[in-house]
């Protein structure tokens, strides 16, 4: 039996937004960064009898309700758009609800599953590849970050975001030797 899909949205009009390009899918709104304890427990429950996809806005406020989030130990999948591609007409917003249509049924298709129990990747090899501790690794994480469409992020959230993702060293030194 294939589980209900549910997307986890910031706001009411990011709802709107993926329903105009999926009308069948259940959204659950956290109501920003103040999302309340029974928003988390209910997202927490949702994600034993169904597909949950966090799929929060590219900002600040988004990495921090994501992480609230991840942190009830939840099975989540994770969908993400680039900040340059959810950016408001005017230009002084960031949110799904500014992204395209094409671009969020193309982050809700290639959402990733979160293995928050995997610890593989260390520190040590993001050091050996430059991507922690050295000068210019900001500039090759982001390089990382927007290949696989996630969170761009410091060296410490960085290693976590690889190990929920599964992502292993091979994968991490492909992107960083596509020229």
């Amino acid at each position: 039996m294939m589980k209900n899909q549910m997307i986890v949205v910031e706001g009411y009009h990011d709802q709107i937004k993926v329903n105009s390009v999926f009308p069948n899918i259940n959204c659950i709104i956290t109501n920003g960064s103040e999302i309340s304890d029974e928003t988390l427990n209910l997202i927490y429950q949702a994600s034993f009898e169904n597909e949950v996809i966090l799929f929060l806005d590219p900002d600040y406020p988004g990495k921090k309700i994501m992480n609230k989030i991840l942190d009830t130990g939840g099975n989540f999948k994770l969908a993400y758009i680039n900040k340059e591609k959810a950016i408001s007409k005017n230009k002084k917003k960031v949110g799904i609800e500014h992204a395209s249509k094409k671009d969020i049924f193309e982050a809700l298709k290639n959402s990733i599953h979160i293995d928050q129990k995997n610890n593989k990747l260390k520190l040590k090899a993001l050091i050996d590849r430059g991507l922690a501790s050295k000068p210019g690794a900001n500039i090759l994480r982001s390089k990382v970050s927007r290949a696989l469409n996630i969170p761009n992020a410091n060296s410490k959230t960085f290693l976590k975001y690889m190990n929920i993702l599964n992502i292993d060293v091979e994968r991490i030194d492909e992107i960083i030797n596509e020229s």
